[in-house]
Parts: structure tokens; C-alpha cells; sequence
């Protein structure tokens, strides 16, 4: 397990913070039995059940939005060293505040999963933070092609990946598009090279 103190936003002095970010920890999670479970499940169940709203509106149909987070966590170690990396942002007072993951797909390249922050830790910069650990932990497995996805009309996290550097992507195998193949008309595919 390594903690991270969060201080200045990786993406330079000109990236956009509403509110400051300091004394938040971004923690990496070598093994399942460090992770506390509980929480990385709520986590994901709020990141789910947001985006699941935000999917039907765009006229998706309606999909069993929890079969994404029984697969996520059966193969909870697609997302832990050597295979990828998988990281929970805190406060100071213990609550967690945000999730980001990194799968593997080949040895050259990965996919960023599941960045979420909490609505009231929005607009600090751990959203940044969390796309920078995830592009670090990529260098250090060796990965040098970085693919994401997002529904359409996520703005907020279109433009975080555009100021991390991404950029449009053909669709690809995604992890989302897989479980849920009726998404992929609504979802928008992103990459960079690291």
C-alpha cells in the first residue's frame, strides 16, 4: 500500500481548482486484503448508480447497472500489481472521497476504469490527481498506450482526459462495453500515449 500526499495539480499551475485539496491521500492497494472493502464498494455503487442515471437520460436502455460492480470486484486483481493498479482518495478525517483503476489489456497497453469523486469533493483537483496516479502507476507496469472510455455528454471527464493529454480513440474493447454491450452507442473512447 503506498499514500500519496496530494498537494499541486499534475497538470500544471494553469489547471482549474475551485477549492484547495490539501491533507487528501491518494492511497495505491497492492493486495485485496489491504483494500478496505466496504468502502471501495460503496464507491463504486455511487459511481454506478450515478452514471446509470446519466445513461438512461441519454436514452440507453435500462441495463442491470450492479452486474458491472460483481465483475469488477470477481476480478478484483485485473486492477492490482503486476496486472494493473487501483487507488481510493481520503481526507484527512478518514472519508473516502474518490476511486480510480487501471486494467491491463496487453502488455503494452491499459485502460483507465471507474474515476469517481464524491459531488462534494468536486472541483479540487482530485479528479486530475487520480487520472495523474493512474498515468504513473501505467509508466511504472510499463504500459505505453492508455485507453479510457466515459458516456456521451460527460463533460467534466472529457475535459479532464483532454487536459491529461488524451485524445479521441476509436471504440475499443472496453471493460464497460463488454459487460454491457448495449452501451456502446453511447459511450466515447479516449487514448494517449505515456
Amino acid at each position: 500500500m503506498l499514500n500519496e500526499d496530494v498537494a499541486d495539480s499534475p497538470f500544471g499551475p494553469n489547471s482549474s481548482q475551485h477549492h484547495s485539496s490539501a491533507g487528501v491521500q491518494i492511497v495505491s492497494y497492492s493486495t485485496q486484503e489491504e483494500i478496505p472493502m466496504e468502502t471501495a464498494r460503496a464507491l463504486l455503487t455511487d459511481h454506478l448508480t450515478w452514471a446509470y442515471g446519466k445513461l438512461l437520460a441519454l436514452g440507453a436502455a435500462p441495463f442491470d447497472k450492479m452486474r458491472h460492480a460483481d465483475k469488477f470486484f470477481d476480478h478484483l486483481n485485473d486492477v492490482l500489481p503486476p496486472r494493473g493498479a487501483y487507488f481510493l482518495a481520503f481526507d484527512p478525517e478518514g472519508q473516502a472521497l474518490g476511486t480510480g483503476s487501471l486494467r491491463r489489456i496487453s502488455d503494452d497497453m491499459a485502460e483507465m476504469k471507474h474515476l469517481y469523486v464524491r459531488p462534494t469533493a468536486r472541483g479540487a483537483g482530485l479528479g486530475e490527481r487520480l487520472i495523474a496516479a493512474r498515468i504513473d502507476a501505467a509508466r511504472t507496469l510499463g504500459v505505453r498506450h492508455l485507453v479510457a472510455d466515459t458516456f456521451q455528454g460527460n463533460d467534466p471527464m472529457i475535459r479532464l482526459y483532454r487536459q491529461a493529454g488524451f485524445s479521441d480513440a476509436a471504440p475499443f474493447d472496453s471493460a464497460a462495453a463488454v459487460t454491457t454491450p448495449e452501451l456502446i452507442p453511447h459511450l466515447r473512447y479516449f487514448e494517449m500515449r505515456v
